[in-house]
């Protein structure tokens, strides 16, 4: 057998020490990566929107959508949109899976005198939900995350959430007349 000089080793461990860390370099960029993303990235990279996931709720339950809303799971893309459908005086929660459409009907419950009186105080109102977004996106031009009616010192009001960057913008806007009554911006929020 024949002898190897001292330096050939010295060589060999050298180069098989190398090979070992470029492999482990390889691996470790090959997986991917489980960093916690804001729900803003999460909402862009999703394939479903929320004006999508609103006509995908209302197909799967007619009626009058009076919000919606994404939801990230665990800091990553994987989310869903969470609509709410007034029918028959009775709100009924509808998911709509933000990768693959898939809807899923959650809980249904009865309007009290209260809600009753804030979903006719919506149905009088001069704009719809998606007019509402429309509104807040036109001076933003982000990802519209979220839509809710709401009475804002008495007045019927939409409150869109719109994100852009690293941040959200929570845009109110008059439900009578489209006019951009307030806006205020929040970091985007990471769900772990």
């Amino acid at each position: 057998m024949k002898k190897t000089s001292t330096l050939s080793k010295s060589v060999l461990i050298a180069l098989s020490i190398a090979s070992v860390s470029v492999a482990s370099v390889a691996v470790s960029q090959a997986a991917p990566s489980k960093a916690p993303i804001n729900e803003v990235k999460a909402a862009a990279q999703s394939k479903v929107d929320l004006k999508q996931a609103m006509m995908i709720a209302n197909k799967a339950v007619a009626g009058d959508i009076i919000s919606a809303e994404y939801d990230q799971e665990d800091g990553t893309i994987n989310g869903y949109y969470d609509i709410k459908i007034i029918a028959n005086n009775s709100e009924q929660e509808v998911k709509v899976n933000a990768n693959t459409g898939k809807v899923m009907k959650g809980d249904t419950d009865r309007l009290d005198k209260e809600d009753l009186a804030e979903y006719n105080a919506m149905k009088r109102a001069k704009l719809t939900p998606n007019q509402a977004i429309d509104k807040a996106n036109q001076r933003l031009k982000g990802i519209p995350l979220e839509v809710g009616f709401d009475m804002d010192f008495g007045k019927p009001v939409y409150k869109v959430d719109i994100g852009k960057g690293n941040q959200v913008h929570e845009v109110v806007i008059d439900g009578m007349t489209g006019n951009i009554t307030r806006s205020k911006v929040r970091a985007a929020d990471i769900d772990d």
